[in-house]
């Protein structure tokens, strides 16, 4: 068994991942009956609330903390700033890793503020949790099946014997 090949791939214990280009992060399971299945992971979406930071904050607010109009981010009226990449209209952001969400203002008197954005509790973080495009580069510790199944460690070759090698899958 080349259990190196795997290593490289990050399919360490028997969390699940993507080492094939699949639709999604998989595994193969400890169950006879099932030889492997999708893990039940959701898929990355844009944050319309804050976790962390909130720089996957992706909703709508435009108002400050102080209830102030956020400024156009394309806009240098009334605030100068450096252009930020991909930033649009006036909805809060964190481009420049703040402790939150803000914008700079419409109000002459006041450069920027922080947002006043709904916050998501509990949600896990979108970088271990959830997955993006088609998870081959999902690195969380998910090991459970959409069926409840548990997953089989990578290095295990029972109940399931499996060949994932270099030369099956050069380009994995």
């Amino acid at each position: 068994m080349l259990w190196w090949f795997f290593l490289a791939k990050h399919l360490e214990e028997n969390h699940c991942r993507n080492p094939d280009g699949e639709i999604q992060p998989w595994c193969f399971t400890t169950s006879p009956f099932k030889r492997w299945d999708y893990c039940a992971i959701p898929r990355c979406e844009e944050r319309m609330c804050v976790t962390g930071d909130g720089r996957d904050y992706r909703g709508t607010v435009s108002v400050t903390k102080s209830g102030r109009t956020c400024q156009m981010w394309d806009s240098q009226m009334p605030h100068k700033h450096f252009l930020q990449q991909g930033l649009t209209l006036n909805y809060c952001r964190n481009p420049n890793n703040e402790r939150m969400p803000w914008c700079y203002t419409t109000d002459p008197d006041t450069r920027w503020e922080y947002c006043k954005v709904p916050s998501c509790g509990d949600v896990p973080s979108p970088m271990t949790d959830c997955y993006k495009n088609n998870g081959m580069s999902y690195r969380g510790v998910t090991s459970e099946t959409i069926g409840g199944r548990q997953c089989q460690d990578w290095s295990a070759t029972s109940p399931h014997f499996h060949k994932k090698t270099p030369g099956n899958y050069p380009n994995a």
